[in-house]
């Protein structure tokens, strides 16, 4: 017969005492009475013993602030004292009484041992000690007080009280109690000693325990992926901050000051101003748009703080170090105004590229973006002509997703002379931005955008990038 570590101490105790209850059973070997009543279950299932009775006994249990009113007194019976058969002012009961002064008066007035006149409490007895109270010492030494006193100690949270089944059994076979191992040893089988064990039996079918592991987000997954194409194919990863200036996000991308997405509903204003760059880029800038938009361009407007709407911005950053061979790439949040559902955020990530280099051209862009594309596993490409502020000739990307379709992946062109020149830039300069969110969703399966931010453990240990 197989028993448990458990059943075996039970069964130990009642060779000692051959009867015994459930809390007898539970005080000797030291196990929980919720253990006790589940192993001896599963002894009177197995015939080694069984139950010759079972009752319902009240335990009464004193509660914290039981076991404190026990040692410090009654909040009335404290009143009393203090008062000593002396009318005494309220205030004066009040400081010495503290927190327990509400509690002790309303206690005390309903048991009629004080009346109030104005700001005197006047004492009706010179000493007291409630029944609760005696009741308390009661419970302290194990007996239970008469009904009314329980219920009116359970009333005021001093003590709890549970009802709890209590069997009695008693041993009807002699069991051979043996040690039970595990393992069966080397020295055990050249000793012979293992006839002195029971040995669990193993079960092969069984699962082995499930730990999860720790694993990173499958969205930072995915951008790690893309960050590694981008290397792969040559580019160096650039980086800029959340909080922009209009100069960089706004004017050097050749976008009229008065252009509605510089609005405060198209944009998250930030308080405060940054510090321009060198006064001469500020003045080719200037120049670019009075000669072109028409208007007069404000140095104060371009100070203005916003949340960056484009990670375009850390391209102007790039492009205002000057001309130099670049081939660079950067991955980060922006921020817009937007109604939050199923495919918008107002923030999401954005990887905007840049390549400046002699002799770049169109087609160079489009080959740039078909090997990006199809390095992410995007094989089918078409190019729509499209129009953006900063660039002319300017192209929408559209891939094919199985199961989705078509789906617009990015917009690029090469820059405008009125982005570039300002700057000191005079080779071909390409560029281009991809919502990475939506490029996650089309490659990840994913219908909900808010589910890139999930933070469902279920639902994160089994996302994966493939």
């Amino acid at each position: 017969m197989m028993l448990s570590e458990n059943e075996l101490k039970i069964i130990q105790f009642l060779k000692e005492r051959k009867k015994a209850t459930t809390d007898e059973i539970s005080e000797g070997t030291n196990l929980p009475l919720s253990s006790i009543f589940s192993n001896i279950a599963n002894l009177e299932a197995k015939g080694v013993i069984k139950q010759i009775s079972s009752e319902v006994k009240k335990r009464v249990k004193l509660t914290e602030e039981g076991e404190r009113r026990l040692r410090e007194g009654l909040p009335e019976d404290k009143l009393i004292s203090i008062l000593g058969g002396r009318e005494t002012k309220v205030h004066e009961i009040k400081e010495r009484l503290g927190k327990d002064f509400e509690i002790g008066l309303g206690w005390a007035k309903r048991k009629g041992l004080i009346s109030i006149e104005g700001d005197l409490i006047r004492p009706k007895v010179e000493r007291f000690t409630s029944p609760e109270y005696v009741g308390l010492v009661e419970i302290s030494q194990g007996k239970i007080p008469n009904e009314s006193i329980l219920d009116t100690l359970v009333k005021r949270k001093l003590v709890e009280v549970k009802e709890e089944r209590v069997i009695r059994v008693e041993l009807v076979k002699d069991v051979e109690v043996k040690p039970v191992e595990l393992y069966l040893t080397h020295e055990m089988l050249s000793t012979g000693t293992w006839r002195n064990y029971e040995f669990k039996p193993y079960n092969v079918d069984a699962q082995p325990p499930f730990f999860p592991l720790g694993k990173t987000h499958y969205f930072r997954d995915f951008i790690e992926k893309v960050k590694d194409l981008m290397i792969t194919l040559g580019f160096t990863e650039v980086v800029g901050g959340y909080v922009e200036m209009e100069f960089f996000n706004f004017d050097m991308l050749f976008q009229a000051q008065d252009h509605p997405a510089r609005e405060i509903h198209d944009s998250f204003v930030v308080e405060g101003q940054g510090k321009l760059p060198s006064q001469d880029l500020v003045r080719k800038v200037k120049e670019a748009h009075e000669r072109w938009w028409r208007y007069l361009w404000n140095e104060d407007n371009a100070k203005r703080l916003v949340l960056r709407s484009q990670t375009t911005a850390v391209t102007a950053r790039v492009l205002s170090e000057g001309e130099r061979r670049r081939k660079v790439f950067t991955i980060g949040k922006v921020f817009r105004p937007d109604a939050i559902d199923a495919t918008h955020l107002i923030e999401f990530h954005q990887m905007d590229g840049l390549v400046i280099e002699e002799g770049f051209t169109f087609k160079d862009l489009l080959s740039t973006l078909r090997d990006i594309f199809q390095g992410l596993g995007i094989k089918k490409l078409k190019f729509k002509p499209g129009y953006f502020p900063f660039t002319e000739p300017s192209v929408e990307i559209y891939g094919y997703i199985e199961s989705l379709g078509w789906k617009e992946m990015a917009g690029a062109g090469l820059l405008r002379k009125e982005v570039t020149e300002p700057a000191g830039v005079y080779l071909p300069a390409g560029a281009w931005g991809i919502g990475i969110d939506r490029l996650a969703m089309s490659f990840l399966g994913v219908q909900d955008i808010r589910d890139l931010y999930s933070w469902d453990i279920e639902y994160l240990r089994n996302k994966r990038v493939i």
